[in-house]
């Protein structure tokens, strides 16, 4: 019987130890609300009371109808010059993570499609990743950029991007979000590029009551096993 308590104890203590993958797909699956005005676009507030898992997207200007589109499997954002320079379109996710994770990376694929008028045409794409504490308080943990898209990138030929999350460990994260942007910075004519393969991945350890619950009911099996 001691021989036995002790196995599970070391079973409990590898168990804690031992983290285990996952990845989260956060590709848009059609629908959600978009091309809603907001001369703020989106902010870290406004993702804290989203619904988890549901996209929204907004534009500066009416002009910029349809510049936002959430599809089965990726997420279209396009900007014209008739934004005003400093503004654009936004598209921003709430969503969950595993409970311990020790660490994650973002990654996704952006792919230029589409360009009109002006060759020079010049924004720039962004995308940052927030940690909520239960009170809404956000804190950046990860961040990327991409200035001058039209001229940085080539036509139809996609873009892997992966990024490291700074993940706190004396933060209580109660959720997270993402926001993708993109600004005009100068001159006329525009661009749209498609983002796709959304994923957040990496290492989570187990709750410790989590890890435990198995191990007490084979505890539980070896003792019955015993008695009998």
């Amino acid at each position: 019987m001691r021989k036995t308590l002790c196995l599970l104890a070391a079973l409990a203590l590898s168990s804690l130890s031992n983290a285990a993958s996952f990845s989260l797909d956060l590709s848009p699956t059609g629908g959600g609300a978009q091309n809603t005005v907001s001369l703020d676009g989106i902010t870290p507030q406004d993702i804290f009371g989203y619904e988890t898992d549901v996209w929204h997207g907004t534009i500066t200007k009416s002009a910029l109808s349809g510049q936002v589109s959430l599809n089965d499997g990726f997420l279209g954002l396009q900007l014209g010059g008739v934004a005003d320079v400093g503004k654009g379109n936004f598209a921003g996710l709430k969503f969950d993570m595993p409970s311990g994770v020790e660490s994650a990376k973002m990654s996704f694929t952006i792919t230029y499609t589409s360009a009109w008028g002006a060759a020079n045409f010049n924004c720039d794409y962004t995308c940052n990743v927030y940690g909520f504490t239960a009170e809404g308080t956000s804190t950046v943990i990860g961040t990327w950029s991409l200035q001058n898209a039209k001229a940085s990138l080539t036509q139809n030929e996609p873009v892997d991007v992966s990024f490291d999350l700074q993940l706190d460990p004396d933060a209580n994260y109660s959720s997270f979000g993402l926001i993708f942007n993109n600004t005009r910075v100068a001159n006329a004519g525009g661009m749209g590029c498609e983002i796709n393969n959304i994923l957040i991945s990496g290492e989570a350890v187990p709750e410790p009551a989590t890890a435990s619950l198995g191990l007490l009911g084979l505890g539980a099996l070896l003792l019955r096993r015993r008695r009998n």
